[in-house]
């Protein structure tokens, strides 16, 4: 759902209740270097890793077992003959291995129709032993380990070909989720983002009876953003990047935003960097359908991923430096403020 500018009611962390700037001075970080610092917060407050929210997260897909370690996972299609069926698959798979089929078929629990194949994992579909960890960790679509981006301490990348997010921690993938990007009509735009405001929940500059959950903004004039929404499994949206409402709460409590002036709102720190890649092949077989016959058909290589990388990693360096020199200006201006009053309690 195409989102032109944040509401209201979405805060700022520099400063409370501050509605959103005009489109012309507060340009997605996607655009241009940020100006340097006026009045500032430290970039660093924004959304933190050692969160509570962090730290309380949902198990990660990607990080529960070392890369050698993941087994390769034979598939098959189930046929959906009704509901049944599908409380018996459940059933049998369980909860977290339910879950994440419906991870493989890029759907969401409500989108599975009677006729449907589901990819299945036929390990544990036919019952036989088979640890979780082994079989979610092989299932991501992205390389576990990211050589080019161990210098980069957050970053997630969207396959429009595979239908799917990968959000790294210093080179090493820690969650992955299905997506449903922009169809034909209005496709999400690829490139170099970064994630700018967020909010709880806000409508839909498309349709207003559109109440779109955990949205985080990554560029105001093109209207993207992550959010919750439903996925039928194929790309549906107006532009932005749906996706499941685990995954959405987890990047809303997980990425950093921008780092906005008090004095004129200009950037001044880019949040984290997400790059929108690959090209979706609308009309014919999603390539995770095909997965039966062919369980790499979904895979993002290293060499394309460390590809399209390599276009933006100068960009993403720079703003990350500037995002490090505003949160050291931001230490130093504290820690001399502080001194003061820690000479006094010497006294």
């Amino acid at each position: 759902m195409r989102l032109m500018k944040r509401p209201n009611r979405t805060t700022f962390l520099l400063t409370q209740g501050l509605v959103i700037p005009f489109l012309a001075s507060a340009i997605a970080c996607r655009a241009k270097e940020a100006d340097s610092p006026g009045t500032a917060a430290r970039a660093g407050e924004l959304p933190a890793v050692e969160s509570e929210a962090f730290r309380n997260r949902p198990t990660q897909l990607a990080s529960t077992a070392a890369p050698n370690s993941a087994t390769p996972l034979r598939l098959e299609a189930f046929k959906v003959q009704g509901r049944k069926s599908i409380a018996d698959l459940e059933s049998r798979l369980g909860a977290e291995a339910f879950a994440a089929v419906l991870k493989i078929n890029r759907i969401d629990r409500r989108h599975i129709r009677v006729g449907d194949s589901l990819i299945v994992p036929a390990a544990r579909f036919s019952n036989q032993s088979a640890s979780p960890e082994t079989d979610l960790i092989g299932l991501a679509p992205f390389p576990i380990e990211l050589e080019a981006a161990r210098r980069i301490s957050k970053l997630i990348l969207v396959s429009r070909r595979v239908q799917a997010f990968g959000a790294y921690e210093a080179g090493r993938l820690v969650r992955w989720g299905p997506t449903s990007t922009g169809k034909k009509s209005t496709p999400t735009p690829a490139g170099l983002y970064h994630a700018n405001w967020k909010a709880k929940k806000t409508r839909s500059t498309v349709n207003a009876s559109w109440i779109l959950p955990w949205v985080f903004n990554l560029d105001n004039f093109a209207g993207v953003s992550f959010h919750q929404y439903e996925l039928p499994g194929y790309p549906a949206s107006h532009g932005c990047v749906r996706l499941l409402e685990e995954d959405a709460k987890w990047i809303y409590d997980w990425a950093e935003q921008w780092t906005l002036s008090r004095t004129d709102r200009s950037i001044l720190a880019c949040g984290t960097p997400v790059v929108i890649f690959g090209d979706y092949k609308y009309g014919e077989k999603p390539v995770w359908q095909r997965l039966v016959d062919d369980p790499s058909a979904a895979a993002v290589s290293m060499s394309e991923t460390e590809s399209v990388l390599n276009q933006h990693i100068a960009a993403i360096e720079i703003k990350a430096r500037a995002r490090r020199e505003l949160n050291a200006r931001f230490d130093a201006s504290h820690q001399d403020a502080a001194r003061p009053e820690a000479d006094a309690h010497r006294l």
